[in-house]
């Protein structure tokens, strides 16, 4: 997992601050387990880690003592030592999330579960309702800081524009795309007996209207132009055929279809003006990101920040691995 800026992060990467307050004539809250990292009087646990780690969803078993998930565990603790920027930042700013905005989000990310899936992941990630919306809480803070932060109205001149057309004119082009019909039925028996009638002649989009089972009936069966990769992978068998040729049956879970092909358009270079668009987009997000790398590097440069890699690297629990001793 690589450290990337966040322009809009995933909320479900977030954690809990357990705050150790040094100094000021306050006495210290430690947390109850061993102290991963400090970020300037923060302080991240292991048990806090341990959280993320099981939130980032590793598939399978793990060897924890293995370089790779070693590394695994660094990028995540960049990513939570970030997170205590932001909130630290947001603190300075006198940012807050309102109670309107934060049950706004909360609607918005359980509607993108069916029945009973947001509870399961709530048990999957060994984690209370209000534990998870606390984190939401943050991840909408740590937005609001990074929009204040990071620029966003940046303007590209026409200029710039062209000379990145004029050196990566080859990047730039319109992909081979076909307009293609389909018929699908539930039996291959079916199939075979459509697509004999085709190839004696039968109107295609008639027979879609009166047979195929595909919503697209309706069109006659009409999908519409299309570039390969943009349908199933079974869909690309079009491309191999000239314009008004019938394709052999073809097996999808969704059935047995047949394909006829209306029109093609070969891939061709695109114009500056036809570029521009995407090149401005993406020259806009470049310059977020430096914007971003910036901005995060300054925060970390004029923050103390700690870690200890042994505690960091002790097993969590997850794998089969046998803990390396960890010394006082």
């Amino acid at each position: 997992m690589t450290p990337r800026p966040r322009f809009n992060p995933n909320p479900f990467w977030l954690y809990a601050v357990v705050a150790l307050c040094i100094g000021c004539g306050k006495t210290a809250v430690l947390p109850s387990s061993p102290i991963v990292a400090m970020v300037g009087e923060d302080s991240i646990s292991r048990d806090e880690f341990r959280a993320a780690f099981l939130e980032a969803k590793i598939e399978g078993m793990i060897d924890e003592n293995s370089e790779s998930v070693k590394e695994l565990k660094r990028n995540l603790l960049n990513e939570l030592i970030e997170q205590h920027l932001f909130l630290a930042e947001a603190g300075r700013l006198k940012l807050g999330v309102s109670a309107d905005e934060l049950q706004q989000a909360v609607d918005r990310v359980k509607g993108d579960y069916a029945a009973g899936e947001f509870e399961a992941m709530l048990q999957q990630q060994q984690t209370t309702f209000e534990q998870w919306k606390e984190r939401l809480r943050k991840e909408l803070l740590s937005q609001k800081v990074i929009n204040q932060a990071v620029p966003q109205n940046i303007q590209i001149p026409d200029a710039e524009v062209q000379n990145y057309y004029n050196q990566h004119a080859k990047d730039f082009v319109h992909p081979d795309e076909v307009r293609a019909r389909q018929i699908v039925v539930a039996k291959e028996e079916t199939a075979k007996s459509i697509r004999l009638q085709l190839m004696q002649g039968a109107d295609f989009a008639s027979l879609a209207k009166s047979t195929s089972l595909s919503p697209d009936k309706e069109q006659g069966g009409d999908l519409g132009f299309f570039a390969k990769g943009d349908m199933p992978e079974e869909f690309d068998i079009v491309f191999s055929l000239g314009v008004g040729k019938i394709s052999p049956i073809v097996k999808t879970a969704y059935g047995y279809h047949i394909f006829k092909v209306e029109e093609r358009h070969p891939e061709k270079p695109m114009t500056p003006s036809e570029a521009a668009e995407r090149i401005r987009a993406q020259l806009t997000q470049e310059r977020r990101e430096q914007s971003f790398a910036a901005w995060v590097a300054g925060l970390k440069e004029k923050t103390r920040i700690t870690v200890n890699f042994q505690i960091l690297y002790q097993p969590l629990g997850l794998s089969n691995s046998t803990p390396e001793p960890v010394h006082d």
